[in-house]
């Protein structure tokens, strides 16, 4: 049986001890730096990713507005099943996707914030939306993705004007 042999200790040294607990409380920082700086870099490329994947959805509903504008044109047309089926399968799609149409009908004041005049007309409520030309969408937190396209009463009639001249 062979023996084992024990290394010799080397005698400590205070000058050596000093200068290693100086490289080790160094260490500890430089450490404690690249443990921040990792973080931060994960945070900031998860942060991006999400905006890389909002960007290219967002691009992709704004793809598919007209084409659900002009199934929902059809419809009103045809009446056929089959596009009111696949009309419902593109609401259904949006939803997932965190999109909702903006709520908007006759008589509801306009909004700039949603809403986009293409038309104004005459008349006593003014600055009311008279028909919705085309419908807006915005993502569930509010975002306007589209604003809704309409018609609206002229804020100042012809009779407003006679009486202010």
């Amino acid at each position: 049986m062979a023996k084992i042999k024990k290394d010799k200790q080397t005698p400590l040294r205070p000058d050596l001890i000093g200068a290693t607990e100086g490289q080790e409380e160094e260490l500890k920082q430089r450490l404690a730096r690249a443990l921040a700086d990792y973080d931060n870099l994960l945070k900031r490329t998860n942060k991006e990713r999400q905006e890389i994947v909002f960007r290219a959805t967002k691009t992709l509903i704004e793809d598919l507005l007209p084409v659900i504008d002009n199934l929902e044109r059809a419809q009103t047309h045809l009446k056929d099943q089959g596009l009111e089926i696949a009309i419902a399968q593109l609401a259904q799609v949006f939803e997932r996707y965190g999109v909702r149409e903006i709520p908007t009908k006759t008589g509801d004041e306009v909004d700039a914030e949603i809403h986009e005049v293409l038309d104004i007309i005459e008349g006593k409520d003014k600055g009311k939306v008279t028909k919705v030309i085309s419908k807006g969408y915005q993502w569930n937190d509010g975002g306007v993705i589209r604003p809704t396209k309409v018609q609206a009463f002229s804020k100042e009639s012809l009779e407003d004007k006679e009486n202010h001249e």
